[in-house]
């Protein structure tokens, strides 16, 4: 599923390293914002939960989950704009379906998405969206997905735990989030739980046991531009101070 921030692309190399830490005396995989859920699609365990704090996305995932059959082909312009103005009129699923797959590189009613009219695009932005998240629904079907933030999740111990949260000095996400806060409970979460977090920087008592140069989609804040340049380095991190197996 597109969506602001996925790791789709990375999710080759990202995945095995997940892979490492999953094992017998593993609980499960959680992933406490599972976003488009382009990570946990490809991870392998008897026990995966998604969570995020969006309502409509996390109705559309796991109606997905069950059907794809009533995603149209399609929608147009006034369509886009009835559903969010009228969201009341409409299950909460396919709110986030019209707001996630028709709006313009996928941020949640961001504008609508079109392709100029351009005769060389064979699709249009929310048919090409459609596509993927139908082929993606497939394997979504052994996943637990939950509106809940990550704060509300509460003691947990002898899982794998992956984070994604909004970038600290990105642009482009439409909420405010305390990163300080974010921090304190990842460090608490690394205590009895294997934590890898993805990200560009962390705080010195985090270590970082991956990175690749990445062309980046998010446009950012000037301390994390380069010479005009839209290149970023994309690490995991891991805490410290925390377990390093179950």
């Amino acid at each position: 599923m597109r969506y602001l921030g996925s790791k789709n692309r990375l999710s080759k190399e990202l995945t095995p390293i997940i892979h490492e830490y999953i094992n017998d005396n593993c609980k499960g995989y959680i992933e406490p914002f599972v976003g488009g859920a382009n990570m946990i699609d490809k991870i392998k365990c008897n026990n995966k939960i998604g969570y995020d704090i969006n309502p409509y996305l996390i109705a559309l995932l796991n109606h997905v989950k069950l059907t794809t059959d009533d995603i149209p082909e399609e929608i147009t312009r006034e369509h886009y704009y009835d559903v969010k103005s009228n969201k009341e009129n409409y299950e909460d699923w396919y709110v986030g379906l019209i707001g996630f797959c028709g709006s313009f590189s996928a941020t949640f009613w961001g504008s609508y998405a079109t392709n100029g009219n351009n005769p060389k695009y064979k699709k249009t932005p929310f048919n090409e969206s459609r596509n993927n998240i139908i082929k993606q629904s497939v394997n979504l079907k052994d996943v637990i997905f939950e509106c809940k933030d990550y704060k509300d999740l509460g003691n947990l111990s002898g899982y794998v735990i992956y984070c994604d949260a909004p970038y600290k000095g990105v642009t482009g996400y439409r909420f405010k989030f305390n990163h300080e806060e974010y921090y304190e409970w990842l460090r608490k979460m690394s205590v009895s739980n294997i934590v890898l977090i993805s990200e560009y920087e962390m705080p010195d008592d985090f270590e970082c046991i991956w990175k690749k140069d990445v062309i980046c989609q998010v446009s950012s804040q000037n301390k994390l531009k380069t010479n005009n340049s839209n290149k970023r380095c994309e690490k995991l991190f891991m805490y410290k101070n925390g377990i390093k197996s179950l």
